[in-house]
């Protein structure tokens, strides 16, 4: 008989712990019979069972049938940061009706859709006529002093001189079409062609409207400034009734891209409601579903290659559980690992269908194993809002309330994407906080290149810095020297891609420092020794906020961009971040074109922007009020 060996647990006595691990090693290179798994010894395999506890288990049979009930109701109100509530498209991508920006006309721009409004011309045969519209909208060459981030790019410069007899002004066409104007109406064309390019007129609007996702007005923006990130608010109603309760989730933080049930959190008040203007008739009674009653199958939840749950079924040879690499704070793999190797036995899958942009109550689960024993399930944590480690996903949180607290309680589905095909940066502004200076930076990593795309932020300063001091003629020294050893200055230079921000008190409290906000400040142009009355202003669309005249092109769609040169217009507008959204490691905001295929197959392009946590301080060694040793001569 087999006795237990005695333990000395004396804690004066010293702890040794050694440990054996014995690996059969085959001598045979044939390893058909190990393969075999043959089993000799029926007992061996009841003491391994009886080793890992299997003899333990519960008195319970596999899940075979699980019925469900349901309801469903629709979203039916969407409000972004600035815009009015509107009703709710779910036939748009969440996050290209969020994210959408305008799309500059830059020379990238305006040569696409001139070679379009060729290509239709062409498609229609009436394209001996598109001479007289490179006549009338020819593409502009700056020259002078207007333009001069243009000028200094030789790219484009290259590109405009090129094309401004070959290709029209796609940009200007479209404002003419946006004045009232027709296509027909320019002087030079075919008076028997003219029926056919009312045609071609048609199908080309059609191609603006549809070839990029657009906001349809100036206040169709949900980009917060202040906070450098997406706000905006969606909606379901309660009941039927025009005045019905309203659930209602805000998106407040919303800054990576990807939109799902943690992006939004529930409106704490439950008397808050997204109100519609009265030109915007939303019928609640549509938004409210049946409730359904279904069967289905369960299936185990599992994963591909986690190790199966039978002792000799062959796995996945492709991953090797063992040789994960994990450390303590590789939260996310611990848990895949320990689900697969001990509870995979424990979970099933109910593919219930749901219906994209709804809200989702699961009244009643109830399911049947093998013996025929039927047990309702009850949500799991709804009665425990003072647990700390209840079971919570896909729980969306409540506003301003602790994390194990109630929450919506329902399952949300936003129609969100699944995947999608992004550029490179069109432009990148990292803001950074410099303690030395006390200033935040916006340093303008990548700037737009007037053709579609960005260039290096610090080679295009350069660039223009280099192409102005052959502009401005050099300082000619009028003074004698003299005998001082010491030379003050008013301030050193920075580059030019570093748009200061400067603290602002707060209007409401000037006192509370915490309220201050940073606003955008200008620094004038150092060129050849001297400063020149040219202040430098931002290039990248993020920080020129307020600096153009906004002209909105709300029949086609397209917002275009002008500077302030009227003087009939007010003059620049400030641009505040709070002081808080700048943090010690910084953030990096940067703009992308993003395409997408919808579910039911049309193409969505739009420019959105994204928010990723910076690499910490500026040090850009900005100094004012400086007093040097002069230089010898001077």
């Amino acid at each position: 008989m087999p006795r237990n060996l005695p333990v000395n647990f004396d804690p004066a006595a010293p702890s040794i712990s050694a440990s054996i691990r014995i690996e059969p090693i085959s001598e045979d290179k044939d390893l058909t019979t190990t393969v075999r798994a043959n089993v000799h010894d029926a007992l061996w395999m009841l003491s391994q069972q009886w080793r890992v506890g299997e003899f333990k288990g519960e008195d319970a049979g596999t899940l075979v049938k699980a019925k469900v009930e349901t309801q469903s109701t629709k979203i039916n109100r969407y409000k972004g940061w600035k815009s009015p509530v509107e009703e709710f498209n779910p036939n748009i991508p969440l996050e290209a009706r969020v994210e959408r920006q305008p799309l500059i006309l830059d020379l990238g721009m305006q040569l696409e859709i001139g070679l379009m409004w060729y290509k239709v011309l062409k498609a229609n045969a009436v394209a001996s006529n598109y001479s007289a519209y490179v006549t009338r909208f020819e593409i502009a060459v700056p020259a002078g002093g207007s333009q001069l981030e243009i000028q200094s790019n030789r790219y484009s410069m290259n590109m405009r001189k090129t094309a401004r007899k070959r290709i029209m002004d796609g940009a200007a066409f479209v404002e003419y079409l946006q004045a009232g104007n027709a296509a027909r109406s320019v002087p030079g064309l075919n008076a028997a062609d003219l029926a056919t390019i009312d045609t071609a007129e048609a199908a080309f609007r059609a191609w603006l409207s549809n070839t990029y996702c657009l906001p349809t007005s100036l206040a169709d923006d949900s980009w917060s400034n202040e906070h450098l990130e997406y706000r905006f608010s969606v909606s379901a109603p309660l009941a039927a009734a025009a005045n019905a309760s309203q659930t209602v989730l805000d998106a407040d933080r919303y800054t990576l891209g990807d939109i799902d049930w943690y992006s939004v959190d529930l409106n704490a008040d439950a008397n808050f409601q997204l109100t519609a203007p009265a030109s915007v008739p939303i019928n609640n009674a549509n938004a409210i579903g049946a409730s359904q009653v279904l069967s289905y199958l369960p299936q185990h939840l599992s994963w591909k290659g986690m190790p199966k749950g039978r002792w000799w079924e062959f796995e996945d040879r492709n991953i090797d559980i063992s040789k994960l690499s994990t450390q303590k704070q590789d939260i996310s793999k611990l848990i895949l690992m320990e689900f697969g190797l001990i509870y995979s036995n424990d979970w099933f899958v109910i593919p219930h269908q749901l219906e994209v942009g709804s809200i989702t109550e699961i009244r009643n689960l109830m399911v049947t194993d093998v013996f025929n024993q039927r047990f309702l399930i009850k949500r799991a944590g709804a009665a425990s809002n003072n647990s700390w480690q209840k079971w919570d996903m896909y729980q969306v949180s409540k506003k301003g309330q602790p994390a194990h607290q109630a929450g919506l309680d329902k399952l949300l589905l936003l129609p969100s994407l699944i995947n999608k095909v992004e550029s490179e940066p069109i432009e990148k502004v990292m803001f950074l906080r410099d303690e030395m200076a006390n200033m935040i930076w916006g340093v303008e990593d990548v700037v737009p290149n007037d053709l579609f795309g960005g260039q290096n932020g610090k080679d295009a300063a350069n660039n223009l810095l280099d192409f102005l001091e052959l502009t401005y003629p050099p300082v000619t020294a009028t003074t004698t020297p003299n005998q001082a050893t010491l030379r003050y200055k008013l301030q050193n230079t920075v580059p030019e891609n570093w748009i200061p921000f400067v603290p602002m008190a707060s209007q409401i409290n000037p006192a509370n420092y915490r309220a201050r906000k940073v606003q955008r400040a200008r620094f004038l142009r150092y060129i050849n020794e001297q400063y020149v009355p040219a202040p430098i202003f931002p290039r990248t669309n993020l920080l020129r906020q307020g600096l153009d005249e906004e002209t909105p092109q709300t029949n086609l769609r397209f917002v275009i961009p002008k500077p302030r040169t009227s003087s009939s217009m007010p003059g620049p507008e400030p641009y505040f971040v709070n002081q808080e959204e700048v943090s010690k490691s910084g953030h990096v905001v940067s703009a992308t074109f993003q395409r997408t295929r919808w579910y039911d197959g049309r193409p969505f392009v739009w420019i959105g922007r994204k928010k990723q946590t910076g690499r910490g301080e500026a040090n850009v060694k900005y100094e004012y009020d400086v007093l040097k040793d002069k230089e010898a001569g001077t």
